[in-house]
């Protein structure tokens, strides 16, 4: 049975405003696009789209060092989550965990030199996915008003109250 424009306009639950449409482009690009950076990015260099990120992190940051709750902060994973990924990336060698020099009941993570390796091979694959998948769909100036749509949005999320 050939489903009709109607019928599948009759069946979004999400709404038919522009800003409803918006979200569920938003939503649905965002996920085919991490699924596929994921697929390839861990067919080529091992690595899973969360590992690179919390490696990309640690990159950054000064002496390659974040403390974990920072480190959880900013992946946006709960503090189990972030133990089980770097007890992962520790036992490959990738990273290694440690108490924080400036504070005794906190603990750190910090990129190894094998790390360092791995995530310079990894990002030069993750820059030539985002080139070939990113890139393309968007001119300069729509890369500017996607960057400030994305930075209003994430200030909205960072002012609304969490649920209870």
């Amino acid at each position: 049975m050939k489903v009709t424009t109607e019928q599948t306009r009759d069946r979004d639950l999400t709404g038919f405003s522009p800003k409803a449409r918006a979200w569920r482009a938003f939503l649905e690009t965002s996920a085919l696009i991490t699924d596929r950076m994921e697929k390839r990015l861990h067919a080529v260099t091992g690595l899973k789209l969360a590992e690179y990120n919390l490696l990309l992190l640690l990159a950054e940051a000064e002496d390659n060092r974040l403390r974990m709750g920072e480190l959880a902060e900013r992946m946006v994973f709960s503090p189990s989550r972030l133990s089980y990924q770097v007890k992962a990336l520790a036992k490959r060698g990738l990273l290694s965990r440690c108490i924080d020099e400036n504070d005794k009941r906190g603990m750190t993570a910090q990129l190894t030199e094998e790390g360092k390796k791995v995530f310079s091979a990894a990002s030069r694959v993750h820059a030539q996915h985002i080139k070939q998948l990113f890139h393309p769909a968007l001119d300069d100036a729509q890369a500017l008003q996607l960057q400030a749509i994305c930075e209003q949005i994430h200030h909205t999320v960072d002012q609304a109250e969490e649920p209870c």
